[in-house]
């Protein structure tokens, strides 16, 4: 994960990276109190530790670590005879003010901690705290450093607010993309359903009417609809599993698994070293589903020849009892594997797969290369 983006994470517990970081600076802050005298001693400690520790939970309540850090300063500050044993009041600020701004969602709230920071470090300058002889100067630099954590901040904060938007309007290009892709089959079904369904209405009436006097033409009409309905089937299933194929030829015989090696042959006749291996014992399937597994397969043969260049790919299919079982991967090419949601392919890879009650999975494989698997169920025999 970005490293960025891991600091504006607020995960159910504190990091480690958060407990850490309290530890390192309780440690450092203790460390630097140690040689103070019995007496003070225990009151260093306590501050020290006040100051620090309470930055393990800086994600998930920030204001009120920046509270309890300022807070300290200020009753340290007046309750000390001179300047600290310890500086790291100061670096303990800085991440409690940096925190707020990244993760305190109201604006208003933030910018209340970032003067709350603000105020407490010149608050504890002008209580000579740091410094027996306050200065303007010294005032200015440790203004300018808390500024600029809180600045930090919220840019991050505004960072991570445009990545999320940009995820959000790349998953709502995908879903109207599928819904675009739906529409267009729902429109091709009803042309082919009210085509068909005129033909057979106007032929089955001619028939009727002709049956008692004409049995011949009656008869004609009847293979009419035969015929009529045969074919609007056919028209359905090509809608429905080959409707993004703009290589579809119409009522031509449709491809099976069969073909694939010669699919398979047409490819690496191209330029793309591909092989086929297939597993398990070849068995009669659906036609239909046959031609979604064939049509994906090319479609996904397709992307690499667009994608990957002539980057090594295998297919692979397995025939198993209950499922059909497919792989196109690909090693490293010289290309940039597409994106889950771009154009036709690979939402009407899923939308295929979907039809069938099938699951699709796209996305780079192991070794750097990229991997289309498929899984369609099968009825058991």
């Amino acid at each position: 994960m970005d490293p960025l983006a891991q600091l504006a994470r607020v995960p159910r517990r504190p990091p480690r990276s958060d407990l850490a970081l309290a530890a390192l600076l309780a440690v450092w802050a203790v460390a630097e109190v140690l040689p103070a005298g019995p007496e003070p001693l225990l009151v260093e400690v306590a501050f020290a530790l006040v100051t620090t520790l309470p930055l393990a939970v800086r994600r998930h309540a920030p204001l009120a670590v920046l509270g309890v850090t300022v807070a300290a300063l200020l009753l340290r500050a007046a309750t000390a005879d001179g300047p600290p044993a310890t500086v790291v009041p100061f670096p303990a600020i800085l991440v409690a003010a940096f925190s707020v701004a990244l993760h305190v969602r109201a604006l208003p709230v933030a910018v209340g901690g970032w003067v709350c920071a603000v105020g407490g470090m010149t608050g504890a300058i002008a209580l000579q705290f740091y410094d027996a002889r306050p200065d303007i100067g010294s005032a200015v630099v440790m203004v300018f450093f808390v500024t600029g954590a809180w600045t930090a901040g919220l840019l991050l904060r505004r960072r991570e607010a445009q990545l999320r938007d940009s995820e959000e309007r790349t998953r709502e290009r995908a879903r109207e993309a599928v819904v675009a892709e739906r529409l267009r089959i729902a429109r091709e079904l009803h042309d082919v359903v009210a085509h068909s369904l005129s033909i057979i209405a106007v032929n089955a009436g001619a028939a009727r009417v002709l049956s008692g006097r004409d049995t011949e033409r009656s008869r004609d009409h009847m293979d009419a609809v035969a015929d009529t309905a045969r074919e609007a089937l056919m028209e359905m299933r090509h809608v429905l599993e080959a409707l993004r194929d703009e290589n579809d030829n119409g009522l031509a015989p449709q491809p099976t698994l069969d073909r694939l090696p010669e699919l398979v042959e047409q490819v690496r006749a191209s330029g793309l070293p591909v092989r086929l291996v297939e597993r398990g014992d070849r068995r009669d399937l659906p036609a239909g589903l046959e031609l979604t597994a064939y049509r994906i397969v090319q479609e996904a043969l397709t992307n690499v020849r667009r994608h990957a260049g002539t980057a090594d790919t295998e297919v692979r299919v397995t025939y198993g009892g209950t499922e059909l079982g497919l792989e196109v991967v690909n090693a490293p090419g010289t290309g940039q594997a597409p994106a889950a949601s771009s154009g036709h392919g690979l939402v009407g890879m899923h939308e295929r797969a979907r039809l069938y009650g099938g699951a699709l999975h796209a996305g780079p494989a192991g070794d750097g290369g990229y991997a289309v698997r498929l899984r369609l169920p099968v009825e058991s025999r």
